[in-house]
Formats: C-alpha cells, structure tokens, sequence
C-alpha cells in the first residue's frame, strides 16, 4: 500500500511540476509553490551614464542649467591655464634663444639641453590640452 501511496505522490508531483507548480512534500500532506512564487523580485532597472566623451542629458531644467554653467566655467579656467601656459613656454623659448646666442658651436651648454626638455614637455602639455 504504501509503494501504491509513493507512487501516487510521485505522479501527482509530477503533473504539478509539469503544470508550472512545484511540489514540496514535508509531513503529512502536499504544499505547492508556484512558479511565480519562486522567482526572485526584479531590481529596479538604474539608467546607464553616458558613455565616455558624452554629455549627460539631465530632464530636470535646473540640472542641465547648473550643468551648462559648470561646463563654462571649466572652459574659463582652460583658457586660462593655456594662456598661462603658453606665456610660459614664449619666456622659456626667449631664454633659450638668448642661451644659444651666448654658446659658440664647439660649445653646448647643460642648461640649453635642460631648457630645450622643458620647453618640449610643455609644448606637448599645451598640444594635448588643446585637443581635448
């Protein structure tokens, strides 16, 4: 009898799987849990950021205000930078020059070298700044 009980179970589980239920036996008796009840609750979906080099795009008005003058005033301050840079690297070229006039061609001074390293590095620095 009890085989012909196991066996009923079994069928009954069976079914139930098949029908989108599942079927836990514990104790006396069936339980069954649905499908629906097993899955796991969906996280609420985050918007992806912009991608590199891409603005954002706020919907609120004040943000994309507040973003505009910030974005602005980061262009004030490279500018400046730039300029500050390149006057820098006109007092450097103008140091230079006067420091080969000085030199005779049989002699080359550690400090042209010097100078010349800075004024490469610089230059690449303002080269690069203005690209991008």
């Amino acid at each position: 009898m009890r085989s012909s009980f196991a066996k009923l179970r079994w069928g009954v589980g069976f079914a139930l799987l098949l029908a989108g239920s599942w079927v836990v036996v514990s104790g006396p008796g069936l339980h069954t849990i649905s499908a629906a009840q097993l899955q796991q609750p969906q996280m609420p979906t985050i918007p992806s950021p912009p991608g590199f080099g891409e603005p954002p795009n706020p919907a609120d008005p004040m943000q994309r205000q507040q973003q505009q003058r910030m974005e602005k005033a980061r262009n004030v301050d490279r500018q400046k930078q730039l300029e500050r840079d390149t006057d820098k690297l006109f007092e450097l070229a103008k140091q230079l020059k006067e420091e080969v006039n000085k030199s005779n061609k049989d002699t080359l001074s550690v400090d042209v070298v010097k100078k010349a390293a800075e004024i490469e590095k610089l230059a690449k620095s303002v080269k690069d700044r203005m690209r991008g």
